[in-house]
């Protein structure tokens, strides 16, 4: 009867080393996520949206957007250095879509026309420096895939896009969880930073 009971308990033992896998009610409280470049990140629901923290970690580089979907980004706040660099601070922009941006669905895509303002803060000399334009913007969602992360699999459907305005273009590339209800980005103007680890909080 003891090895029994010895022989179940064993057996239970890699059920309670499974990795708890993220699902959509996740985003309440928060998901944690890694991308290839090392730095940590965080994604949770909030005001009406997603907010998306891609440097999450100590350090003064900053990373964070407010988005529809994880993918439409709606306000962002941004400084790429891990330095303090004379005369720069953040840069906060603002994007509006033309039309209701859609759930992506493979083999689909959405054109919109996107406004954008930015301010980039400055010097106490120089003040603020302010940008305003605008954009045709494609987003193309790929065949669906699937993504294997910190022992979980999920439904994944890549979302390529790119924005064209009077200054030239851009790209951008996320992975959107088709059964969580959030995306990604994993790669930025060419730029590949694809997602390593992602774990509910």
């Amino acid at each position: 009867m003891r090895h029994a009971i010895l022989a179940a308990c064993l057996t239970l033992l890699p059920l309670g080393a499974l990795a708890e896998c993220v699902t959509a009610n996740s985003l309440a409280k928060g998901v944690s996520f890694k991308r290839a470049d090392g730095r940590a990140g965080r994604v949770v629901a909030r005001d009406g949206g997603i907010y998306v923290d891609y440097a999450a970690g100590k350090g003064l580089w900053t990373d964070e957007r407010q988005t529809l979907l994880g993918i439409y980004e709606t306000n962002t706040t941004s400084f790429f250095s891990d330095e303090e660099l004379i005369g720069s601070g953040d840069t906060r922009q603002t994007w509006k879509f033309r039309g209701k941006p859609p759930v992506p669905k493979a083999g689909e895509s959405w054109k919109t026309r996107i406004s954008a303002d930015a301010v980039t803060d400055n010097s106490s000399e120089q003040g603020y420096q302010e940008w305003s334009g605008k954009f045709d913007a494609v987003y193309t969602f790929l065949p669906e895939m699937e993504a294997k992360l910190s022992g979980c699999t999920y439904r994944a459907i890549p979302v390529e896009a790119t924005f064209l305005g009077e200054d030239g273009g851009f790209t951008r590339r996320w992975l959107y969880f088709a059964d969580l209800g959030f995306g990604l980005e994993t790669k930025r103007d060419g730029t590949g930073n694809g997602l390593t680890a992602l774990k509910p909080d």
